[in-house]
């Protein structure tokens, strides 16, 4: 199967899982034929899957992501603020489940020159006062936060969680769903998600 042929592939599944996805198609092409044709023909089709997976969840950018899911790199961009943006875009993916107000990141300069030790990150989600003391290390994402907060969700009774997988790289990939797409989603593509901290 070719390259362009197992992307319209993926994307079509993903669009029966409920996703938006074939919009984003051109988008995605595009980005695969500006990479140098030796590197792709030595990709996985883990690694392009990843790939694609991380265009569709990209957010903020030109193209609003795909419903249900958030891509982040966890080398993040804007140290002071990386969990706010993580917050938001947990709540936005939500789509009126998880009402995160209030975000506070606490962290003090010795700290944050250094590099090392930890952050307190505040917040209240559907008005409970949330607090998850996060471990620094220069601008890397704490992932115990992906566990935090599906521990947060799960006391919200959505129905939904967090679910993550990877691009291969430094990506996240984050769905809010439930456990049967989640299943779906293994059957569709043979790929596990994980629930961390559930």
């Amino acid at each position: 199967m070719g390259l362009e042929e197992y992307i319209h592939e993926s994307l079509e599944k993903l669009q029966k899982l409920g996703m938006d996805a074939l919009d984003a198609e051109e988008n995605i092409v595009r980005q695969f034929r500006s990479m140098p044709a030796d590197m792709v023909a030595d990709m996985e089709s883990e690694q392009i899957f990843g790939m694609l997976l991380g265009g569709l969840g990209f957010y903020p950018g030109t193209e609003q992501a795909a419903s249900g899911m958030y891509a982040f790199d966890v080398e993040m961009p804007e140290i002071e603020r990386m969990y706010t943006g993580f917050l938001e875009n947990i709540a936005r993916i939500s789509e009126g489940d998880l009402e995160i107000t209030d975000i506070v990141e606490e962290i003090s300069e010795e700290v944050l020159e250094a590099g090392t030790g930890t952050r307190t990150v505040r917040f209240c989600c559907n008005g409970k006062a949330c607090e998850y003391e996060a471990r620094e290390h220069y601008d890397w994402f704490d992932p115990g936060m992906l566990s935090y907060m599906n521990r947060v969700t799960e006391e919200q009774n959505t129905g939904r969680s967090l679910y993550v997988t990877g691009d291969g790289g430094q990506e996240c990939i984050v769905f809010y769903q439930t456990r049967e797409w989640a299943e779906q989603f293994r059957q569709l593509f043979g790929l596990e998600l994980e629930r961390p901290g559930v």
